[in-house]
């Protein structure tokens, strides 16, 4: 997930936002590959049609620019994120779900430095130190609300609902970036932006599972050491 984070950032220096963001928007896609490659979890008719409806909410909501032919090795490159993140849900799901939840967010987090340090290492100590005091408070806030606690709760209910239905509910984070912009912002809320909300809300609905899993019954079925 670190590498996939590099191969972002990389892309948003020569890439259109949008651009980069439509592509990270596929990751539902990636997630059900390699679920059905790698850990024989093959995909529902009502996963493939939501994932579907994820990239078509993406791409009417990013409507990213033609790429010129040079730096189409970049945008290969940024597919990395979205790869990373898919694989990283996989493993969630099917790996991780025997171990405690602090220890999840744990093995992904230090996963993450560890491809992350290039970055660090070859930065100046000014481009990463806040320069007022005041600046050590808000990074404390962004970790606990945007970081830590989101993802206690996503460790904890990923095992529960399956590798499909995370990856397409939390697509639920394209129209949650429209609202952030208009209640927070003042961004008006385009008809594209309206209609892919309509998509990724309709993708979530049809996946919704019939059966309901007990995370008892996720960990019976874990392999134990």
């Amino acid at each position: 997930m670190g590498l996939g984070w590099i191969g972002y950032v990389t892309a948003l220096e020569k890439l259109p936002a949008s651009t980069v963001g439509v592509l990270y928007m596929t990751y539902p896609v990636f997630t059900l590959v390699i679920a059905w490659a790698v850990f024989a979890d093959a995909p529902t008719r009502r996963a493939l049609l939501a994932a579907g409806l994820i990239v078509l909410a993406a791409v009417i909501a990013g409507s990213p620019a033609s790429v010129p032919a040079e730096h189409l090795p970049t945008l290969l490159l940024s597919l990395a994120a979205p790869f990373g993140f898919g694989f990283g849900i996989c493993v969630l799901v099917h790996r991780l779900a025997r171990i405690a939840p602090l220890a999840r967010i744990a093995s992904v987090s230090l996963g993450s430095v560890l491809g992350l340090a290039p970055l660090i290492l070859g930065a100046e100590a000014g481009e990463l130190l806040p320069e007022e005091q005041s600046d050590w408070l808000l990074i404390v806030g962004i970790g606990l609300v945007t970081a830590f606690v989101p993802q206690l709760i996503y460790t904890i209910c990923s095992p529960v609902i399956g590798a499909s239905q995370t990856a397409v509910i939390g697509s639920i984070e394209l129209p949650t970036m429209f609202a952030v912009g208009f209640l927070a912002f003042g961004e008006t809320i385009t008809l594209p932006q309206a209609l892919a909300c309509a998509l990724v809300l309709g993708a979530i609905a049809i996946t919704r599972s019939r059966k309901t899993r007990t995370v008892s019954a996720v960990l019976a079925k874990s392999p134990k050491q």
